[in-house]
């Protein structure tokens, strides 16, 4: 009934009856049929079984699709298209088509459907097409576009037009523009001269020179600047490296989150779980000794455990800065021995060893650093073995003064570094310890009396006896609280001036060392390793104390000398160039041209016919 009255298909009922019952999908070209016997409609039959691949489906779903929708969003895709557009199914059957040149019959139609994927040429009645054929991989329908040749190349011919247009545009365009510059090219060139003489001595006399010439120099130099620039970052690493590590071992350091962000910016990477630091004595080695053991400890790494080395130039020793990764117990031990051990092959030394506590944070490495100072401050005192762990002081039979040995020292050495950070928490855990015990009044206030005379007898060792503090106000004290909340500011004083005079002697040795260097800067055998052994100082950390003060390496602070000193003298004398680069302490006078051109983009003879002209012939 529904197929009767409804969907009257042109099928006879056999053939209708085998398309409901297969087990197949069925695709049905577009056809008209009549639908609730009224208008006619071209329709795309789709059936679909229910149970797909079987012998016995439940049903079929059959779908309709009218051919003018399609037929739209074919017109649609192609746009201006005057020509027609097929749908062949696997079989090569049309499913539908959009029609628009009537002239081709079913045989051209045919000729069609058996055209290979892709754009070819195909001769029907006598006439040429163009034909895109286009096979889908998913439902193996093969979409074909035919249309005249002529169509399709005129097609071609107006783009080609429309780029030529466009093109001629962008020349003429280009063209106005270069006229604009050329009218206007001296301006720019100008300015950049006015930017050069204002930032550069001027030049006395512009013959043989000009403005193109003085720019061309000017860029020169700054691309020799920046091709040396990787050169001197490279350099300039293994100094900012230590310089931040001495940066943490001092506390400087206390935020988290940065100090993880300078590690990866410098390319040095710690275990996460926990630190500890470790010190190496250099007393009593030969420099060359001290230079190796530098070297050698610059960078450990074993079993996951990585350590990085820094020379302390005031106390001649290098601190290790020693990270683990989930360490098993006695395992920072096992280290320290595999490290004294290396030492022992490979510089034939007896290594003096102390170590600090194991810390979880970074940033309170400077906690271990500081507690190693004073296990081998202890170790000196005490003449203890080669290796010395701070832990282990209380340990010694020695007997203590009402408080932890350990703590005591560790205070001590907070004060005489100037880290008020530690010194101050030190101290607080050194009167918890006293609150804990059970202690009479009278050995109470003897402990009270005993820290009050270590702070004093610091700041005397350090050099502080001169400056005056409010005692009275520290020794009127009531209680152990109150005497802490005394101690603080004195304390603060203190590490403060420590670090004031640790600042004025590095000043004065800075001092020292460029007098030096400027005394002898013409020497040609004047040398780093030289200068510190002068001052009994390890290369590395020469180095390193030279950037830190003047901001640049050895080499450069020398060679500004010897640069400056041939620079007035090309101006200021009739000397010859060979004799002027000799005396600045340079006996290869081609290659000391090279780096002066380098350098000032110009060779020593250009640059006195820059700027003394009068003596250019000299």
């Amino acid at each position: 009934e529904t197929f009767n009255k409804m969907y009257h298909f042109d099928h006879p009922d056999e053939k209708l009856k085998e398309l409901l019952e297969s087990n197949l999908q069925v695709i049905n070209p577009a056809a008209s049929e009549r639908v609730n016997d009224k208008n006619e409609e071209r329709l795309i039959t789709y059936l679909y079984p229910v149970a797909r691949n079987t012998l016995t489906p439940y049903g079929m779903v059959m779908y309709f699709i009218e051919e003018s929708t399609v037929t739209s969003l074919i017109k649609d895709t192609l746009g201006d298209f005057q020509g027609n557009a097929y749908i062949f199914d696997q079989n090569n059957h049309v499913l539908t088509s959009s029609i628009n040149d009537k002239k081709l019959n079913q045989h051209d139609i045919k000729k069609l459907s058996k055209i290979k994927n892709g754009v070819s040429s195909i001769q029907l009645q006598s006439k040429e097409y163009s034909v895109v054929s286009v096979k889908s991989s998913v439902s193996g329908w093969t979409f074909v576009t035919v249309m005249p040749a002529d169509q399709f190349f005129g097609k071609v011919v107006n783009l080609q037009r429309f780029l030529m247009m466009i093109l001629i545009s962008v020349v003429l365009s280009g063209i106005g523009v270069s006229i604009l510059l050329g009218r206007k090219q001296y301006r720019p060139i100008h300015n950049l001269l006015d930017f050069l003489n204002k930032n550069e001595k001027p030049v006395t006399n512009s013959e043989g020179i000009n403005e193109l010439d003085r720019i061309k120099v000017t860029m020169a130099r700054v691309f020799k600047d920046h091709e040396s620039l990787s050169e001197k970052v490279d350099t300039q690493a293994p100094i900012v490296r230590d310089q931040y590590l001495m940066r943490m071992l001092n506390g400087s350091l206390v935020d988290e989150e940065e100090i993880n962000k300078l590690l990866d910016s410098l390319n040095l990477p710690l275990k996460k779980d926990y630190f500890f630091v470790a010190i190496v004595s250099l007393k009593n080695e030969m420099l060359q000794k001290r230079e190796e053991m530098i070297r050698a400890l610059s960078v450990l790494s074993f079993k996951k455990t990585i350590s990085y080395g820094v020379e302390i130039g005031f106390k001649d020793s290098i601190a290790l800065i020693v990270s683990l990764e989930d360490p098993q117990q006695g395992e920072a031990k096992k280290i320290i021995e595999d490290t004294a051990q290396l030492i022992q092959d490979q510089l034939r030394v007896d290594p003096i060893i102390s170590v600090g506590t194991l810390v979880r944070e970074k940033r309170k490495i400077n906690r271990s650093f500081i507690e190693a100072l004073a296990a081998l401050e202890y170790r000196f005192m005490n003449d203890r073995s080669g290796i010395i762990y701070f832990e282990d002081i209380s340990k010694q039979p020695e007997k203590t003064i009402g408080y932890p040995k350990e703590e005591h020292i560790k205070f001590v050495q907070s004060l005489k570094q100037g880290d008020q950070i530690v010194a101050i928490e030190t101290l607080k855990h050194i009167f918890e310890d006293v609150v804990k015990k059970d202690l009479s009044v009278q050995m109470v206030k003897c402990i009270c009396f005993d820290i009050i005379n270590t702070v004093l007898k610091v700041a005397v060792e350090m050099g502080l006896a001169d400056k005056t503090y409010d005692m009275n106000k520290v020794v009127d004290f009531n209680s152990i609280g109150e005497l802490e909340r005394h101690l603080q500011p004195l304390i603060i004083d203190i590490c403060h001036e420590v670090s004031s005079k640790n600042e004025r002697n590095n000043s004065h040795l800075c001092n020292e060392i460029l007098a030096h260097i400027r005394e002898n800067y013409a020497k040609y055998d004047l040398s780093l390793e030289s200068i510190a052994q002068k001052f009994k100082l390890s290369t590395s950390y020469l180095s390193r104390f030279l950037k830190e003060q003047t901001g640049v390496n050895f080499t450069q602070f020398v060679w500004h000398l010897r640069i400056e000193e041939v620079k007035r003298k090309l101006t200021d004398t009739d000397e010859t160039i060979k004799d002027i680069v000799i005396e600045a302490g340079y006996m290869d006078v081609a290659n000391f041209t090279r780096k002066f051109k380098k350098s000032e983009g110009v060779t020593p003879g250009q640059y006195r016919l820059l700027y003394a002209p009068d003596r250019s012939q000299i």
